[in-house]
C-alpha cells in the first residue's frame, strides 16, 4: 500500500521514523534510494540531505550556548560578530535591533528574493570555494542591499534561509570554531550519533554510494526545460530507458548550509527528535526545550504577504515560530510542533505532537514540483483507524491512548505545480505500539 502511495505522488522512496521518549515505536523504509543503480532504501543506511529541518539543530547551538550565558537571546547580534566596520542591520530601521530571537523565528525582516534563492544552489561542493558562510551573511544582508522587508525587525513573519543562517555564524564567532564541527563535538557526539555518517559537503563521505540520490517526475516534455529555467546551473538529467519520466538532480551544495544541508540517516535523526521529546536529556535543560517552543511575540506576529501591494500581513497564521520550531493548529484544534524540508528533489517533515510524547520523521527523495516551490499543508493528523465510530483524530491526541495497537495513517497534502488546483495526498498505513 505504502509503495503504491509514493507512486501516486511520485516519489521513488520514504523512510518512515516513530518514536516515544525512550524508543523507536515503528522503522520503515520504502521504494528506492536510488533508481539507478538500483538500491533500497535503508533506516539506518541512506543518508539525506534533511533540507530545512537542518535549522532545528541552529537552535539548539543557540540555546546551548544561551545556557552557557555566552549570548543573549535578546541582544544585537552585531555585538557577537565582531566584524571591523561591517554591521548587519535594517537599512530603513537601524533602530530596531536585530537579535538571535528574531532570525531563529523568522522575524528579524531579512527578505531574500527567491530568484536570488535559486542561483545559491551550486554542484557538488563548489558554493564552498566559491563563498564562505560569512561572505554569504555580509554580502546578502548588506545595509545597501533591497533583501529587506519593508517593516522594521520584530514586527512580522518571513521565513528566511539566510536569517537562519546567520544566527549559525553567531555560533561560529562566539565559539570559534565552524558551525558543523560545533555541531558535532557538542550535539552528535553527546548524543552517540554516528559522526562517520554525518555531515555537510560531500567530501565529509568516502561512500558517495550512501548519499541517497534527489528525483523529481517529468510530468511532460516541458519538465526538464522548466526546472533547467529555474536552476541551470544543476544541469539536471532526464534519465532513460524503464526510469524516462524521471528527472535526476547531480549532488549540490549552497553557501547558507546551516539552514539546510545537514546531511544523516533517519535513523540518526530520530536520536536527536527523542531528545525533545526527552526534555533536551542530554543536550539541554527542560526550560531551554520550553523556550525553542514558545511562540515569539505571543502569537500576535503576522506573516508578511509578499503577493500584496499594500505590504499587509496575513490575518491569520497558517504557522507560528517558536525558535527554529513551527506550530499548526489544525481544523479541529489539535496542534502539533515541528519542521518541514522541501529542496529541489526532496520533501521532508519532523513532527512532535501537542502533548510532546510522540515524534514522527518522513524523509523521502521526491520533489512534488516542478519549480521546486511546495506548499506543504502540514495537516498532518495521525489517527487510530479502530477507534469508535472509526472516526479519524490527529495526531495529538494520542497521548490518551496506551498499551494497544493501532492501525495508524498520516496524510501530507501537497499543494503542487503540475497543474491548476491539483492536490496530491501521500497516504501511508503503519502500526505502532503504545
Amino acid at each position: 500500500m505504502i509503495e503504491e502511495s509514493l507512486r501516486k505522488v511520485y516519489i521513488p522512496g520514504a523512510v518512515i521514523v516513530v518514536v516515544n521518549a525512550t524508543d523507536i515505536l515503528y522503522e520503515e523504509a520504502f521504494g528506492h534510494h536510488s533508481l539507478l543503480p538500483s538500491r533500497p532504501m535503508n533506516v539506518n543506511r541512506s543518508i539525506f540531505s534533511l533540507a530545512s529541518i537542518s535549522k532545528t539543530f541552529i537552535a539548539v547551538a543557540v540555546m546551548q550556548l544561551v545556557e552557557r550565558k555566552l549570548v543573549d537571546l535578546d541582544t544585537d547580534i552585531n555585538q557577537y560578530l565582531s566584524e571591523y566596520n561591517q554591521n548587519i542591520f535594517h537599512p530603513n530601521y537601524s533602530n530596531h535591533s536585530i537579535t538571535l530571537r528574531k532570525l531563529l523565528s523568522h522575524s528579524s525582516s531579512v527578505a531574500v528574493d527567491e530568484k536570488l534563492q535559486n542561483t545559491v544552489y551550486q554542484p557538488g561542493d563548489s558554493a564552498f570555494a566559491k563563498e564562505t558562510l560569512a561572505d554569504m551573511c555580509f554580502n546578502v544582508l548588506s545595509a545597501n542591499t533591497s533583501n529587506w522587508l519593508p517593516r522594521p525587525p520584530g514586527n512580522a513573519t518571513l521565513y528566511s534561509n539566510e536569517g537562519t543562517s546567520l544566527a549559525a555564524l553567531v555560533v561560529e564567532r562566539i565559539t570559534e570554531m565552524p558551525y558543523e564541527h560545533y555541531v558535532i563535538e557538542n550535539i552528535f557526539k553527546p548524543l552517540n550519533i554516528d559522526t562517520s555518517k554525518t555531515g555537510i559537503r560531500l567530501t565529509d563521505f568516502p561512500n558517495r554510494d550512501e548519499l541517497v540520490k534527489h528525483y523529481a517526475y517529468a510530468i511532460d516534455e516541458s519538465s526538464l526545460q522548466q526546472w533547467n529555467k529555474e536552476v541551470p546551473q544543476l544541469s539536471l538529467v532526464q534519465m532513460q530507458g524503464n526510469f524516462s519520466k524521471w528527472l535526476y538532480f547531480p549532488f549540490f551544495g549552497f553557501s547558507s548550509y546551516p539552514a539546510g544541508l545537514l546531511r544523516m540517516s533517519a535513523y540518526s535523526l530520530s536520536i536527536f527528535l527523542r531528545m525533545f521529546i526527552n526534555n533536551g536529556t542530554p543536550l539541554l535543560s527542560a526550560q531551554s526545550i520550553t523556550e525553542m517552543k514558545t511562540v515569539v511575540g505571543g502569537g500576535h506576529l503576522r506573516p508578511f504577504n509578499t503577493n500584496s501591494s499594500s505590504n499587509a500581513t496575513d490575518e491569520i497564521p497558517s504557522r507560528r515560530y517558536g525558535l527554529c520550531w513551527h506550530w499548526r493548529t489544525l481544523n479541529n484544534g489539535y496542534q502539533y510542533v515541528g519542521h518541514s524540508g522541501t529542496l529541489p528533489g526532496m520533501t521532508h517533515l519532523m513532527l512532535i505532537n501537542e502533548k510532546h510524547t510522540i515524534g514522527v520523521i518522513v524523509l523521502t527523495n521526491g520533489d512534488m514540483s516542478i519549480e521546486s516551490n511546495i506548499s506543504i499543508v502540514n495537516d498532518t493528523p495521525i489517527y487510530p483507524s479502530v477507534l469508535p465510530a472509526a472516526r479519524w483524530i490527529p495526531f495529538g491526541i494520542f497521548v490518551g491512548y496506551t498499551t494497544k495497537t493501532y492501525s495508524l495513517s498520516y496524510y501530507i497534502p501537497a499543494v503542487a505545480e503540475f497543474s491548476p488546483n491539483r492536490i496530491q495526498e501521500f497516504c501511508c498505513s503503519i502500526q505502532v505500539t503504545f
